[in-house]
């Protein structure tokens, strides 16, 4: 047993010099991981003899030419220092020249790296030397390779001849690249290839006489996969985006993306990241559309530019616009449902300050409206500006705790009443929490005043409300010990019982610039103002009585089971309404809708939540309103999905029931093969608004295959006739992805889909 740090130069070669025997390269590599769903697996290095001396090397011959000053190791010689690991049948060291050769089964393994050769020289000074027929894998990658020779040309720098690289385990070569040289600056972070084919299945398929790579996570300039696909409002498509790597914190990509029925646009991206702000303005432009319409001219455009900064401590800024030429341009060229049904597009400037209990925001709002179904009476208000605080405070005073809210935006609008908005809403609490309950007395003090452009006398122009509101949050917790199907559980019973009272103050002439009536939940059902936004107060006497029971597992105190019940009871009418009272009477029902939810975690891989509404005003029995959902996830990424939702409500002077179904499913049947689709269905319309149907095939490492087509309706008008498109997208796995983002697109219409990263 030798002992000596010199010989162990061999071991700190680049890790891009890779190669290793087919057997012993692959011995203890989890290929499986390519083929199933297991997770990747690291080699282990052999142990060395002495476990706690790092430098060591074994070898059962040795002799020494003191005159040639020349050492020979021969019979399995073997090196180990930390983690790292070589072997080689013989080995000669001449001191002189401070080189070493090696011969027969090179084999060098370093995490993440494994590596073999026939015949290896080394100069130890100055790190050059070559290697013969090496062979690599990439354990952490699962990637492997081999070349006819290596050059080390320094540390940092090698060259290679006649190399391949693929991520298809071994014996498969369906995809791989084949160059006939290759240039690797680890400094620099890129690599260069001559005369490169990338081959399918060994059939070269694309010819490049010169590429360049990075080779690390650093940016270089250069053309990205291309995309295409096809769609009946563009027809045939193909984008080919160039990157450029202008500087370490900021670079641009141009765009050209043909389109065969409208023409050639040019999109453009900037990008900026500094220390303290981050950038991004993009663009496109159809300098001559093809397709004639009296909604748009020739001419189509868009811009887009975000910014965001935080200049000191506690400030952030964010400026965001969304413009485009005109109403057509998202149906035209952002295909999909969701970017389709976009109405609005947000114009925003925004200040913010954080200071320990202080919030202080400042905003500028605009929006371009797109949807030309609506009117100019739907469109929405801009603030121009809007100033808002908060401030919450807990004293030492019996635990008091301390708020207040304010606010003063300007509103303007082309064809409603614009004006002015000041609020108010200071309050105090007394929050009392117990593991057994809670309770929670609370105080608050609601004003607004309005300022009015409007032709009315001076008086008139100026409306207030005042509005003082109290209220007493209070709740108890059961537990007891039972099982939840054989298995150790906890089982709550939590009755909460909320009072509110407000008294009422006029505010029916005031406009309706931001307020709507809120969501009827089971957690709204405990909150003080029955309306989002401050346009409006409600006066309130009254009681919400909820109840919730819960199953908790024992030993890790997962929530398997979850079941609530609520309903608010009114001593009063409520007088105060969105809606002119002159013409409409206040409520008067004693009690809201009885409000159910309920959510299960069935076993490891099913959920579903269910909740109901139904109005005891109706004369009918029915529920008024619901939503049912169904999911189904499994380790294996098997996901199924249904979605119903349904409500009666009033359209076009009829009470019709509006019902949607949504079903949903990705599903592997093997490492291979999987299919993914989408149905939703409109009971209310009669008709499909988006239909999908795919599949993918290929492996994890190697290659995949994935494509789908897809019909959807962008509004829900019945007259509108269905979109339709296709997406295709080839992964070579390891080198880039050719075509559309189809698992982006899956992520978005798929609940539960994970795109691979």
């Amino acid at each position: 047993m030798l002992h000596t740090p010199l010989l162990l130069i061999v071991l700190f070669w680049p890790a891009i010099l890779a190669a290793t025997e087919p057997l012993r390269l692959d011995q203890g590599i989890n290929w499986d991981y390519c083929n199933a769903q297991s997770l990747p697996s690291e080699p282990a290095s052999p142990l060395a003899p002495l476990p706690n001396d790092p430098f060591q090397i074994h070898a059962d011959q040795m002799t020494h030419d003191q005159l040639k000053a020349q050492s020979e190791l021969s019979g399995s010689v073997q090196l180990w220092h930390f983690e790292d690991y070589a072997e080689a049948d013989h080995l000669i060291y001449r001191g002189d020249s401070r080189t070493a050769e090696l011969f027969g089964n090179l084999f060098i393994q370093k995490p993440g790296l494994r590596i073999s050769a026939t015949h290896g020289y080394l100069e130890l000074d100055n790190d050059k030397g070559w290697l013969q027929q090496p062979q690599f894998r990439l354990t952490k990658m699962f990637a492997r390779g081999e070349a006819k020779m290596v050059e080390l040309q320094d540390k940092q720098r090698s060259h290679y001849q006649d190399v391949t690289y693929t991520t298809c385990p071994p014996g498969k070569n369906d995809w791989s690249l084949a160059a006939s040289e290759l240039d690797i600056d680890m400094e620099e972070g890129w690599g260069g290839a001559w005369h490169t084919r990338v081959q399918l299945g060994g059939v070269p398929v694309l010819y490049l006489p010169y590429f360049t790579f990075p080779v690390d996570n650093r940016r270089k300039s250069g053309f990205l996969p291309p995309f295409g696909g096809s769609t009946n409002r563009v027809g045939n498509e193909i984008s080919t985006p160039y990157y450029f790597n202008l500087a370490p914190n900021y670079d641009a990509t141009l765009t050209p993306h043909w389109m065969t029925k409208r023409g050639l646009m040019m999109g453009g991206e900037f990008r900026y990241l500094g220390d303290w702000q981050q950038a991004e303005i993009s663009g496109e432009l159809l300098q001559d559309d093809r397709v004639e319409s009296p909604d748009h001219g020739h001419q189509r455009r868009a811009l887009h530019f975000f910014h965001i900064s935080r200049p000191m401590e506690g400030m952030s800024t964010r400026i965001e616009t969304n413009a485009v030429s005109d109403n057509e341009y998202y149906d035209d060229f952002k295909t999909g449902l969701t970017n389709t049904s976009t109405r609005h597009l947000e114009r925003v400037g925004e200040v913010e300050y954080h200071q320990g209990n202080l919030r202080l925001l400042g905003r500028l709002q605009k929006f371009q409206t797109i949807d030309k179904t609506l009117s100019k009476t739907e469109y929405p208000y801009q603030r121009i500006p809007q100033l808002l605080t908060t401030y919450q405070k807990r004293s030492n005073l019996l635990g008091l705790q301390l708020g207040l809210g304010g606010e003063y935006t300007k509103f303007k609008h082309e064809t409603l009443t614009n004006g002015e908005r000041l609020v108010l809403r200071p309050s105090l609490a007394l929050p009392m929490q117990r593991s057994w309950g809670h309770l929670a007395p609370r105080l608050s003090l609601n004003y607004a005043r309005y300022k009015l452009d409007q032709e009315k006398p001076v008086g008139d122009a100026y409306i207030d409300y005042f509005v003082p509101a109290f209220s007493l949050d209070s709740g108890l917790v059961f537990e007891r010990k039972t099982h939840w199907f054989g298995s150790p559980a906890f089982q709550t019973l939590e009755p909460r019982l909320f009072y509110l009272y407000a008294p009422f103050d006029e505010q029916s002439e005031i406009p309706d610039f931001d307020t709507t009536d809120i969501d009827l939940t089971f957690s709204n059902l405990f909150k003080e103002n029955r309306f989002t936004g401050s346009d409006r107060f409600g006066d309130a006497n009254q009681i919400a009585m909820g109840l919730t029971t819960r199953w908790f597992q024992a030993d890790d105190g997962m929530e398997r089971f979850r079941a609530s019940i609520g309903q608010i009871y009114y001593a009063k009418e409520r007088e105060v309404q969105l809606i002119d009272l002159a013409n409409d009477a206040p409520e008067d029902a004693p009690t809201s809708p009885l409000v159910a939810e309920l959510s299960a975690r069935l076993g490891a891989s099913w959920s579903t939540t269910l909740s109901l509404q139904r109005d005891p005003r109706r004369e009918e029995k029915n529920i008024d309103s619901g939503r049912f959902a169904l999911h189904y996830s499994t380790a294996n990424k098997q996901l199924f999905n249904i979605d119903y939702n349904f409500k009666r409500e009033a359209i076009n002077d009829n009470r019709e029931t509006i019902k949607d179904l949504d079903i949903s499913f990705y599903w592997p049947f093997n490492y291979k093969v999987s299919l993914f689709g989408k149905w939703k269905h409109s009971y209310l319309y009669e008709r499909d608004m988006n239909r999908i149907a795919g599949f993918e095939y290929g492996g994890r490492c190697c290659w995949k295959f994935r494509t789908f087509y897809q019909r959807y309706v962008a509004d829900e008008d019945i007259e509108k006739e269905e979109e339709s498109r296709v997406m295709l997208q080839i992964e070579l796995r390891g080198l880039s992805s050719l075509g559309q983002s189809a698992d982006l697109e899956m992520q978005e219409y798929i609940y539960g889909y994970q795109a691979e990263h």
